[in-house]
């Protein structure tokens, strides 16, 4: 079998989520495979002629926010395919075969046998192999089930200690066979030397080894916490930590196209550094100009300024939201396009929906830039991981105190888009109210649970309402936007005594989308819009199961109140992983009144 059917095409932001490094994916030839870390990405980069823009700088983003928030110097979109299917052997984002051990399909051998990670091809068994075999060399198959923990870590299950060490007495050869059986993750494990026959138990859990198989040339490493057995592209083996930001134009910097330049151009980053002498305001302003930007050294000069007295920090859900309230940021009749336009609209033409009367703000967001990156990875469950971790799982080394000039792992992987979006405020007298009343009761507060381990810290009880009413509205207006459901995407805004959420689309090019969201949120379709919301949510196809109060031992924790019926959406389009979600929070329940009333 050739090396190109283990080719398999991958969207550009998919490899920062659901297929960064550490996930595993299914290829063409169906063979599950790991994505390796950004540092075997760079040695399948073809090489350039001296003097030339080196490949990582032509592909490199910036956003002050993120940077500031991750301590690295830049992020580097991963390389699209070329026209030319034999040129894009050289531009591999390169996958290992993972697991590793597999067994033979004959039915009188199901041998376990190991796997080279490099190997692209059919796996054969050679232990049934025999002259009189009807079938020689019968394929195998990956086995089922893989090693997970919390901090990231992964590893093939050893099927044979398991079978030896939990069941009895030593074997001097473990001659180990697989059989599956009814459920995939419970396979019979037979041993021909010693004749135990046990079918696996996948509820037990293992000491972890602190494997790391998207790191080909780093071993393990130390770890104290516990693996357990997972099926391998099981949604739990891979929680990306994606970092977002919205980019807020700076105050003062009036050209996008040339901020853009100083911000993103390798070029120009180098000469900023420099003293700023007239010379290098020239050289800058002749660089720009080379880009087909029009611009002079005035202008240069004041945007220059404008950088250097941004102040820089973190991403912030309350800065975005003054921005997309702000009445600063118009369209514009001549020169480049903004990051950012908004048009706040009056509240009024709103009201006279049922849940229009519950908003106090509506801005039309007919462009937004989103930067996106992935900072990290938790597997199990969703857990929020620091920067120094990120970087070390992703790189297999301790984040540098300081990165050195020219240095080819100051980077995370990362992409920018340009979208739309629709921005909803929540009345805060109107969610004050409900507060009030839903802190008393146990179950949404249980649901609110998610809120505390976002990367920036939200109003639990708010934060439910808002994220609850964007999935809601997400599903209603889904079918009118020209937009599918996967497309659509939310932001949650609980800081500040302020409650909204951005529905938004961030899956279009650097001309945007094409205007169906902000079509939506003119004043007459926006009333349809909500009144459908309203109408889907007081009833679910699967109730009253899936209203019924879920806490005790079989509830189901964050999403007491949500299915797939109802209120789930792809976990691409939610921030929280589809947790953090309640029907209840809306409608009431037996005990409580909902926010619709």
């Amino acid at each position: 079998m050739s090396r190109q059917l283990f080719v398999t095409p991958v969207r550009r932001m998919h490899l920062i989520a659901p297929f960064g490094p550490g996930s595993v994916l299914l290829t063409r030839n169906r063979v599950s495979a790991i994505v390796c870390a950004p540092a075997t990405w760079l040695r399948s980069l073809p090489s350039r002629p001296p003097g030339s823009v080196p490949i990582l700088d032509e592909l490199t983003i910036t956003d002050r926010h993120l940077q500031a928030a991750t301590a690295v110097a830049r992020f580097v979109m991963p390389w699209p395919a070329s026209d030319n299917p034999s040129r894009d052997t050289d531009w591999l984002v390169p996958a290992a075969r993972f697991p590793l051990t597999e067994a033979c399909s004959n039915p009188q051998c199901q041998r376990l046998v190991r796997r080279d990670p490099a190997d692209a091809n059919e796996g054969r068994c050679d232990a049934c192999a025999s002259s009189s075999a009807r079938r020689a060399r019968w394929p195998t198959f990956q086995t089922a089930l893989v090693l997970a923990c919390p901090a990231g870590h992964l590893d093939d299950v050893d099927w044979a200690a398991w079978l030896h060490d939990q069941n009895g007495p030593a074997c001097s050869q473990h001659d180990v066979r697989y059989r599956v059986s009814g459920a995939a993750d419970r396979p019979l494990l037979m041993c021909n030397s010693c004749n135990r026959r046990v079918p696996f138990d996948p509820d037990i859990d293992f000491p972890c080894t602190g494997a790391r198989p998207w790191l080909p040339h780093a071993g393990a490493e130390p770890c104290t916490g516990r693996a357990r057995p997972i099926e391998r592209t099981s949604r739990t083996s891979y929680y990306p930590e994606q970092l977002s930001s919205l980019t807020i134009p700076v105050a003062g910097a009036d050209n996008p196209a040339l901020l853009h330049a100083l911000t993103d151009n390798a070029t120009l980053r180098t000469l900023q550094q420099l003293a700023r002498t007239p010379e290098i305001i020239r050289s800058i302003t002749v660089v720009a100009t080379r880009l087909g930007i029009r611009t002079d050294a005035q202008e240069v000069t004041r945007h220059l300024d404008a950088l250097q007295q941004d102040q820089v920090t973190g991403p912030s859900r309350a800065e975005e939201l003054t921005a997309l309230l702000s009445v600063d940021h118009p369209r514009r009749a001549t020169g480049a396009l903004p990051d950012l336009i908004v048009e706040p609209q009056d509240i009024n033409m709103y009201r006279n929906s049922s849940f229009g009367r519950l908003l106090s703000a509506v801005s039309l967001v007919p462009r937004l830039r989103e930067t996106r990156i992935l900072a990290g990875f938790s597997r199990i469950e969703p857990l929020p991981v620091d920067p120094e971790t990120g970087y070390a799982q992703l790189w297999g080394k301790p984040h540098p105190a300081a990165f050195a000039q020219q240095s080819d792992d100051d980077w995370l992987p990362g992409y920018q888009v340009f979208g739309e979006g629709l921005l909803c405020v929540l009345d805060p007298s109107a969610v004050g109210a409900w507060v009030a009343g839903a802190g008393r009761d146990a179950r949404l507060v249980s649901a609110a649970g998610p809120a505390l381990g976002l990367n920036e810290p939200a109003q639990p009880l708010p934060w439910l309402l808002a994220h609850t009413l964007a999935h809601l509205v997400m599903r209603a207006a889904a079918p009118h936007a020209g937009y599918p459901l996967p497309a659509l995407r939310e932001r949650i805004f609980a800081v500040d005594n302020r409650t909204a959420f951005l529905v938004y689309t961030a899956a279009g090019d650097a001309h945007g989308t094409l205007g169906g969201l902000v079509e939506l949120g003119q004043p007459q379709r926006l009333r349809e819009i909500f009144d459908a919301a309203v109408a889907a949510v007081a009833w679910c196809a699967t109730d009253p199961v899936c209203i019924e109060d879920a806490l005790g031992p079989r509830g189901r924790g964050s999403t007491p109140g949500a299915c797939h019926h109802c209120l789930l959406v792809p976990e691409t389009s939610c921030e929280a992983f589809n947790r953090g979600l309640d029907r209840a929070a809306l409608i009431g329940h037996s005990t409580m009144r909902g926010f619709l009333g």
